[in-house]
């Protein structure tokens, strides 16, 4: 990803959910000029003030980093297997990529 692609997607959901930047800003507690600042002057926020972004502008964080859309249960599923150990994400990955030999 390089780096202006979630800048990018952040600025195309405001829009297209019909907000401002200064509204989003403002509904997510920030300065009214919070949301401009990191687009144009770039600033990198927090994770903790992006998703307040999202949130504010109702967007989906993954879509904003990633560009794709998770569903609650695949981010549940995210949140458990970063819990884990690095054993059990390795079980996991390969029960995820068809490699179940290991597991018969």
């Amino acid at each position: 990803m390089t780096k202006g692609d979630w800048k990018n997607r952040l600025i195309a959901g405001i829009k297209e959910k019909g907000k401002s930047q200064r509204e989003v800003s403002l509904a997510a507690g920030k300065a009214p000029g919070y949301v401009n600042s990191l687009l144009k002057e770039g600033k990198d926020p927090t994770i903790e003030n992006l998703i307040l972004v999202c949130r504010a502008a109702d967007l989906s964080l993954a879509w904003v980093l990633f560009g794709f859309e998770m569903t609650r249960e695949t981010e549940e599923i995210v949140r458990e297997i970063e819990k884990s150990g690095s054993e059990r994400r390795h079980g996991l990955l390969q029960f995820l990529r068809g490699n179940n030999d290991e597991f018969a």
